[in-house]
This record gives C-alpha cells, sequence and structure tokens, in this order.
C-alpha cells in the first residue's frame, strides 16, 4: 500500500490543523500528516493554511499583519460555535513535539508568507532536522529552490496546477516530485510531463478507482480522509 498522508490532520471528521485534527489522523492509523505553515510579523512559524483570518477566525487580517502573541489568543472553528469550543492556533514547535511522540512522516507545506523568506524556510527545515521521514512542498516554486539551495538533501515538492509554467520546472533537475489534485490524474498535459517525476495526489475522498490500481510512478495520497483511503487501498 501507499502512504496515505491526513490533509492538515484528519480534517475531513476534526478541524483543520488543529491538535484535535492531528490526533484524529494517528486514531485513523494515517502513515503521515501534512500541515500548512504560514509566517506571522514577527517571523513565527504558525501552522495554519489561510492568509486572511476571517475564514478561521473572524478575524478580519492577514497573519503576516499580526504578531504571534495576538494569533495564539484567537480559536479558530465553526463560525458561531468556535468561542466556547474553539481550538487554538498551534506554533510549529508545538505541532512537531506532538508529531515527535507519534513518529508519523510528515508532508509540509510553506505557504505564501515564506516567498522571499530566505532564512525562515531554511529555519523550517532546520527544526525538523531530526525527523527522518519529511518533505516540503509549495506552489511557489521561489520557495522551493530556496530551500533546495540550503538543504538539498531535502525532499522539495512542487504543488503543480494546469498553469504552473512546466517548461521552466522541467529544467529544474532536483525537482522529482508533484503534488497534484486528483482532478488532474488523467489530464493529457499531466501525461505529457517529463517521466521522471514521482507524484502523489491529492482531494482524495477514498473512492477513486486508482486507489486500488496506481500507476507506479504515484508515491503517496493525501487526504481528509484517512482510514477511508487506507481501506480503499486495502479492499
Amino acid at each position: 500500500m501507499l502512504p496515505v498522508y491526513a490533509h492538515r490532520g484528519a480534517s475531513g471528521y476534526k478541524m483543520e490543523n488543529t491538535l484535535a485534527a492531528f490526533e484524529e489522523a494517528i486514531a485513523r492509523k494515517a502513515d503521515g500528516i501534512e500541515i500548512d505553515l504560514q509566517l506571522t510579523a514577527d517571523g513565527q512559524h504558525m501552522v495554519i493554511h489561510d492568509l486572511d483570518l476571517f475564514r478561521l477566525t473572524g478575524q478580519n487580517k492577514q497573519i503576516r499583519d499580526v504578531a504571534a502573541e495576538e494569533v495564539m489568543t484567537w480559536k479558530v472553528g465553526r463560525r458561531f460555535f468556535r468561542k466556547w469550543f474553539g481550538h487554538r492556533i498551534l506554533t510549529l514547535t508545538e505541532f512537531l513535539q506532538f508529531a515527535s511522540t507519534s513518529k508519523v512522516a510528515l508532508n509540509i507545506e510553506l505557504k505564501e508568507t515564506y516567498m522571499g523568506k530566505h532564512e525562515k524556510i531554511s529555519e523550517v527545515a532546520e527544526l525538523v532536522k531530526d525527523f527522518k521521514d519529511v518533505h516540503f512542498s509549495s506552489f511557489e516554486v521561489a520557495i522551493l529552490e530556496s530551500g533546495h539551495n540550503s538543504h538539498p538533501d531535502r525532499e522539495w515538492c512542487l504543488i503543480g496546477k494546469k498553469s504552473t509554467d512546466w517548461e521552466y520546472v522541467s529544467s529544474l533537475k532536483w525537482l522529482q516530485t508533484i503534488h497534484l489534485n486528483k482532478r488532474f490524474s488523467e489530464a493529457s498535459w499531466v501525461q505529457n510531463l517529463p517521466s521522471h517525476y514521482q507524484f502523489r495526489f491529492y482531494g482524495l475522498s477514498g473512492k477513486e478507482a486508482m486507489l486500488k490500481n496506481p500507476p507506479e510512478n504515484v508515491i503517496g495520497w493525501i487526504t481528509d480522509f484517512p482510514d477511508r483511503v487506507i481501506k480503499a487501498q486495502k479492499s
């Protein structure tokens, strides 16, 4: 079976990128956990997907404009319930403390606030140096290039889309792994990519036919429902 990564934790069951979602991922036997990182105004690594904080916290602010101390006072969750039942946003250090006890693989996505922040990208790589099974991903090629330049021994993965400059990407000989939404799995432009690429597909529900007979160049799955994908591979 291919490794199954829980997207933002088991976010199909618990609030994304929270300790509850990460604990749920472990309970549902995920092989790895995917998290998103954003930088605060004071350069702290926070486990959260959105640049704009309104959807998750109700705050009409961007995370890059707010200090970590303030961010950590807010709760994320459903709009009308987060005041009482919300979850606190974690720092990367807090997440790694959890991950070190669970021994799962890590997929760390660096979001747009890392653009041009070479020292901060390197800092993330250093913070996870003791984890044996970890890779980094981003939609931004520049972020991956910066990471590779400082830590060429790590796996740097492009989250691709149709509009990606594939001609330029193909010139990057160190880039071996592409993450793609499942809806692109049979797209003609994907089939025309260089044969040396390996793929992890995300957005899976557990009902996809390719889970039972994946192409040889697929090395993993990323899903909100890790237990369903694991079950589908076994059936």
